[in-house]
This record gives C-alpha cells, structure tokens and sequence, in this order.
C-alpha cells in the first residue's frame, strides 16, 4: 500500500561502507521526488552508522549477517520485518543474487536494478536500467536507477550521516591528543581490505614529515582497530610526530575528523569517500582501484601513474610489487595536494 500521496520505496545497497555512501545521493534524490512517500533502506550492520543520521531515511533496516543456523533465521526475520511493513519499489543497488532476493521478497510490486547485473540478479527485476558506457559515475550510475519512476536528477552530493554528537567526540578525541582547538590537521587513511591498493608505509612517513614542515601541519592517522600495527609502523617511521587516532573513531566519528581538517589522503576506502561527502579536500591514492567511478569528486585529485595493468581492481599482475603504487613519490602526493589547498 502506498502512503497518502507518496511511494513507499525500498533501497537494498547491504555493503561496503564506501559503497553505501556513494549510494547515499539516491535517498535524498527519492525524498525530494517523493516529498510524501516513505525511504527505507536494508543495509549490513557493518556499513550501518553511516546511515544512522541519514535526514532522507525513515526506515533503517539492519541486516546481522552470520554463518549457519543462527544466519539463516536473521534473514528470515528480516525479510518478514521488510514485508510486513510494506513496499511499493524496491531498488537493488548492489546488483548481486542476496540483493536481488531481498527486493523481490519485500513485496514490492516493481523491482528495479542496473544490467549487467552479477550472480543471474537481473532475472529478479521488474525494471532494468542499462549502466551508462559514456558516464561511468558510480554515483550517477545509482541516481539512473530512478528513471523508471519518471525521476531524472544529477544532483551527486553525498550525504555523510556526520552529526554534532560525532563532531563534539571528534574534538574531545584530537584534544586528548594535544592538539588545541583548530589547530592545523592533515588527515591520512592508508589502509583498506585489498593490498594492491595499500601506498607503502615508508612514503606515508615520509609525507608526514612533509606535511609538517611544509603545511605547518600535523599528520593524523585515521582507520579501524586492525589497520592499528600498519598506523603503528608509519608513526614510527615519521621525524615529526604524528597523531594516531586509527580504531578509536567511529566511521562518522573519523568523518567529523576530517571536517576539522585543511585537507586529507587516501586510498581508495570508505573514509575516503566520507572525506568526499564532508568537503574535506583529498588527494587520491590510485593503482588497482576502479578511479573513474569517483573521479568527478569535487575538491579531490586522483593521484596515479597511467600503466596498462591499472586499474587492475582484484587481479594484481606485478608478482606483488604493486608498481603503480610504487611510482607515487611522497613529494609528488604533497604538491597534488597542495593544488587543492
């Protein structure tokens, strides 16, 4: 059933967290088209918070994914909890088989998903929308998937979920550090799941001492508590000090730290995507990662060597040399970032 003069509409983007934010411009596209209608969203209870503060999201619906027995009655409870409330779209963002499942057993009437589509997903939806070969804007590419609605919009803004409670802790969390109210930060994030995506640890030490001396600023690292022995190593490494703040935030509350500071690097991660959607200005660190879905990113740079294997995304062909990666100088990084400062 459809609420009084609005769609109830479903969006399915589970993971990952970097994925989920570039989602994001997608909730406000549909509350702006459908003022009256209701947005629900399923999504991994890992990539949750940073939906949490989400002002076009009314209901959040949390996905406990776990193996055997006790996996199988989550999704069941789901799924009976997604139904029973009720949907009249349902949009499958992630374009897998678990996706596509959850948005034909919502009950929605139209299911709407991008072609190709991975793992059979396509044959679920009602509406495929073919992904753009000229614009390859992941961001654009989710805002596609509206046009079966009648819906057209461009409007690419990220939405951050970064809310004063996660400013107030940031702050708390960088005076903890010694760092006195507005001082100069330069936020690094050099960690992610993939390992040709990684920059080495010696060129970020390196960096923080440039960063230092030349922008008069202080290096904080900024990442989950499994990146801590890697943030450990690259602290170490550097002649200047450098804060370690890596698993002490949460996503939104790392996202609040890099609105304090004057500009960031990354690799290709959530936190750089996070970085995107609070306006932090970032240069991009960019071998095997697919850059072009992101590369219209305002106040960001993408930083790379043009080689013929990149991006390689998840089959490295350099023996683990990660050459790509290797040709980025810490100077090199340190003047693109300074173009944007």
């Amino acid at each position: 059933m459809s609420v009084a003069g609005g769609e109830r509409i479903l969006i399915i983007r589970l993971s990952a967290i970097g994925d989920v934010i570039v989602t994001t411009p997608l909730s406000r596209a549909v509350k702006e088209a459908f003022p009256s209608g209701r947005i629900g969203w399923v999504v991994d209870r890992r990539a949750a918070d940073v939906l949490r503060e989400n002002p076009y999201i009314d209901q959040l619906y949390i996905w406990d994914r776990r193996r055997g027995a006790s996996g199988v009655t989550s999704v069941g409870k789901l799924l009976r909890e997604i139904r029973r409330d009720g949907w009249d779209v349902a949009i499958d963002c992630q374009g897998l088989l678990r996706s596509a499942v959850i948005a034909r057993f919502s009950g929605a009437r139209r299911v709407i998903g991008s072609t190709p589509a991975r793992e059979g997903a396509a044959y679920v939806y009602t509406d495929r929308v073919p992904k753009s070969t000229s614009d390859l804007s992941s961001r654009q590419r989710v805002l596609d998937l509206l046009t079966p609605l009648g819906v057209k919009s461009s409007d690419r803004r990220l939405v951050s979920g970064v809310s004063d409670a996660h400013r107030n802790t940031a702050r708390t969390l960088l005076a903890a550090s010694g760092l006195s109210p507005g001082a100069r930060i330069v936020c690094f994030v050099p960690a992610t799941t993939w390992a040709q995506k990684h920059w080495f640890e010696e060129n970020w030490s390196e960096l923080g001492t440039l960063v230092t001396q030349q922008l008069n600023a202080t290096p904080v690292l900024l990442g989950s508590p499994a990146d801590l022995p890697m943030m450990e190593r690259i602290r170490a490494g550097a002649s200047v000090r450098v804060v370690n703040l890596a698993g002490k935030t949460t996503i939104p509350e790392a996202g609040a730290v890099l609105e304090l500071a004057i500009g960031s690097v990354a690799v290709d991660t959530a936190l750089m995507h996070l970085a995107a959607a609070v306006g932090t200005p970032t240069a991009v660190l960019c071998g095997a990662s697919w850059w072009p879905g992101f590369a219209d990113y305002k106040r960001a740079t993408i930083v790379r060597e043009p080689m013929s294997c990149s991006p390689c995304l998840r089959h490295p062909t350099c023996d683990g040399r990660f050459d790509c990666m290797r040709a980025l100088s810490a100077s090199r990084v340190l003047q693109e970032l300074r173009k944007l400062l």
